[in-house]
Parts: structure tokens; C-alpha cells; sequence
């Protein structure tokens, strides 16, 4: 299964790509981090209005230690199908 890190670029490119991945493999993932969280949900609600289907959402956390401190990141994962 195709995996699409959502990061700095606008959602609508994430919903092509996706699209085309969806349409080749009928499955897709989508992560985002921290802030970016907020695109993935926003990419699985744009492919929902499509016909794509949400079959899984995971929110995990992740633990990083910057500086002899530990700091922890919000993770969201969403299974797209076709």
C-alpha cells in the first residue's frame, strides 16, 4: 500500500496524487504530523466527496528527544480505499 506523507503543499495536490494511487492500487495511506494533521483530514474529506472510502484512522504519538528533552509529535494515519 502506497504511503503519502501530507506535508507543506496545498491539500489539493495530496487529493491528485492520491487519486492516482487509488485508481492504480485501490488503497492508499495518509500521514501527517504535528501541524499537518489537520491537511490529512481535510485530503480525506476532499476524496471522500469523491467516491474514495475511509477504511481505517489511527492517531498515534511520537517521541523525539531534542536537547536532552523529550518531545512528542501528533500523528494522524487514514486508509483510504477506492
Amino acid at each position: 500500500m502506497s504511503l503519502i506523507e501530507i506535508g507543506e503543499k496545498d491539500a489539493s495536490e495530496y487529493v491528485s496524487q492520491a487519486k492516482e494511487v487509488l485508481n492504480k492500487e485501490h488503497k492508499c495511506t495518509l500521514k501527517g504530523k504535528s501541524r499537518d494533521t489537520v491537511t490529512v483530514v481535510d485530503v480525506a474529506e476532499l476524496l471522500k466527496k469523491e467516491g474514495f472510502k475511509t477504511k481505517h484512522v489511527k492517531i498515534d504519538t511520537e517521541e523525539h528527544e531534542v536537547e536532552n528533552k523529550k518531545q512528542r509529535i501528533s500523528i494522524m494515519i487514514i486508509e483510504m480505499e477506492k
